[in-house]
């Protein structure tokens, strides 16, 4: 800008004082009339400015290679894409490892590598910033085999993501099962080990299937709205003696016949009840009172 500045105030000192140059014994420049050796000296410094930043200028094919331990907005959106696929990268509480590329930047990096089919060095360079920066998706989320699919009739579980997810996490912190979403937040959306923990204790206590995957009948459960049939027929409890079979864990008696029914009591693993009746793969102890028949096993 001062070299600029310095030709513009040239420029017009030349012009007061009727300066002209001849350049006509210069072969390289004998073509072009230029009126001054400021007007030259501008062109000439502008086309070089243009070439200039046009080199500048990087394709995708060009971007900057990052390693372990660089830092900058670069490195922070290598760690966005990553996050977005699904890989975790913690923050920390006051956000400064964002931008830093660091142990957690560099195994996700990695990690996606391999998923990618690419050469796993932990180093962003041309072919993985291609990989990130791409529209397929898939990479970094749940394998094939696991639930993925986000629809009210679908299933969630463990590496699923989304706001299916996050809908399943608000309803069982808002029934008091533990859900940390993490300094950042992250975790909210994402089924990770809290999320099935949660999920697993939540079936035990309404006595459904306890596979840590939220199926059809576990979010009616949550919503609080009528379950669906079961898939399969529940079989008959014959009347007896049973004990209770949870291998820790206290179980929940209810009013009624499922989880929508109030807890009266709990009793220790172990046990002893005496069944009187079935209701919907619950068993009756008593008048009023109810257990999962699938935690029950007769003696």
């Amino acid at each position: 800008m001062d070299i600029l500045a310095y030709t513009d105030a040239y420029a017009a000192h030349e012009v007061d004082a009727g300066i002209t140059y001849d350049y006509s014994e210069i072969q390289l420049w004998q073509a072009t009339q230029w009126r001054s050796l400021s007007h030259g000296l501008f062109l000439t410094m502008l086309s070089m400015g243009l070439i200039a930043g046009a080199m500048t200028v990087t394709s995708p094919a060009l971007a900057q290679v990052l390693r372990p331990g660089d830092a900058g907005n670069s490195v922070a959106e290598v760690q966005t894409l990553l996050r977005n696929k699904g890989f975790q990268i913690s923050y920390g509480a006051n956000g400064g490892g964002r931008g830093k590329f660091g142990p957690q930047t560099t195994d996700a990096v990695r990690k996606f590598q391999q998923q990618s089919g690419l050469a796993v060095d932990g180093v962003v360079g041309p072919n993985t910033w291609a990989k990130l920066r791409g529209t397929s998706g898939g990479v970094g989320g749940p394998s094939p085999s696991r639930p993925t699919s986000g629809g009210s009739t679908g299933l969630l579980g463990k590496g699923s993501k989304g706001e299916q997810v996050a809908e399943v996490q608000t309803l069982l912190r808002n029934k008091g099962y533990s859900i940390s979403y993490g300094a950042d937040g992250s975790g909210r959306g994402y089924y990770g080990d809290d999320t099935v923990i949660a999920v697993r204790s939540f079936q035990q206590n309404a006595g459904l299937s306890v596979d840590g995957v939220v199926g059809p009948r576990t979010i009616a459960a949550l919503r609080g709205s009528p379950m669906p049939a079961p898939t399969t027929t529940t079989p008959r409890i014959a009347q007896g003696q049973y004990r209770i079979n949870t291998n820790s864990k206290p179980l929940n008696v209810r009013t009624g016949p499922g989880e929508q029914y109030s807890v009266a009591q709990t009793l220790a693993n172990g046990t002893r009840v005496n069944v009187i009746g079935q209701a919907n793969g619950w068993a009756q102890i008593a008048p009023g009172r109810y257990v999962s028949s699938r935690f029950i096993q007769q003696m």
